[in-house]
């Protein structure tokens, strides 16, 4: 029994050793996104608070299905024609829970700048847009040049990050 506890011990501590990186990055980014979170919800700037709550959401949103976009992408990469309910369990029996969860830092920083960075600007160009054009402009550009500016911004970062998870997922089936 002290033994198994050991072992499984030592091994904890050996992934640890090699994700401290990875960890401390992450807890540095959780600390001050954490910070940013709880202090908007008394900043004066709107625009800030927008940007937060948008980040926010998308990150909810992306992580709840990050699971299935993982399946998929799997179903979609393997060799022999598979549906993503046995793809699932083939992943489930291979890697456990964890195998769900792989690529997901790459998803967690990109839905956090594209929703901050989208729902800031969109708040910034309706205000600016409206004091600028009046009542005559429409609504619709603002949604276009928020999107694509976010877009933009977060694919230049999220993009490499999703194809060397493609890559990575290739080669474990």
């Amino acid at each position: 029994m002290m033994m198994k506890f050991r072992d499984n011990f030592g091994k904890t501590l050996n992934f640890l050793h090699f994700h401290r990186r990875r960890a401390m990055v992450s807890a540095s980014f959780l600390t001050v996104y954490s910070y940013a979170c709880y202090k908007s919800t008394d900043a004066t700037n709107e625009i800030f608070r927008m940007g937060v709550a948008g980040s926010l959401a998308n990150l909810v949103v992306e992580s709840m299905f990050h699971f299935v976009d993982t399946v998929n992408v799997r179903a979609k990469l393997s060799d022999k024609s598979i549906s993503s309910l046995n793809m699932a369990r083939k992943i489930y029996l291979k890697e456990g829970i964890y195998g769900f969860s792989k690529g997901f830092s790459a998803c967690f920083y990109g839905s956090v700048a594209c929703g901050f960075i989208y729902f800031s600007l969109y708040k910034l160009f309706k205000s600016h847009f409206k004091d600028y054009l009046g009542d005559s402009y429409n609504i619709a550009w603002t949604f276009f040049l928020a999107s694509f500016v976010a877009e933009f911004f977060t694919l230049i970062v999220y993009y490499p990050f999703d194809l060397v998870k493609c890559r990575l997922q290739s080669n474990n089936f």
